[in-house]
């Protein structure tokens, strides 16, 4: 079911989520399965980011997702989620996750 346009919003949501919230999805599997990409948009929505949301719209326009399908079961999971989502990443910890990996021991 892989197709280019699941794995490009994937990748997208993926460098985005990073920057919002720190979070670390797998695009391939993204794009691939789902399930997953049930739990990815409940995680994006969680954020309320206006870039996310538009890239979730895309993602269920891809993969024929509608708001109102197993609404039920979304939340529930929403409600056991939410004390993981309430942690919020401070701003050093956004700092450390977007530079970190810029360079490879020490200036010169």
């Amino acid at each position: 079911m892989v197709n280019g346009d699941s794995f490009s919003i994937a990748t997208l949501i993926y460098a985005r989520l990073r920057r919002v919230s720190g979070r670390v999805i797998d695009a391939i599997y993204l794009s691939e399965n789902k399930e997953y990409a049930k739990h990815v948009i409940e995680l994006a929505e969680a954020t309320q980011d206006h870039e996310l949301l538009r890239l979730v719209e895309k993602l269920r326009q891809v993969f024929n997702l509608f708001a109102d399908q197993d609404e039920s079961l979304t939340e529930i999971n929403r409600q056991g989620q939410e004390d993981l989502i309430r942690v919020e990443p401070t701003e050093e910890d956004i700092y450390r996750a977007q530079v970190s990996h810029h360079y490879i021991g020490s200036l010169r």
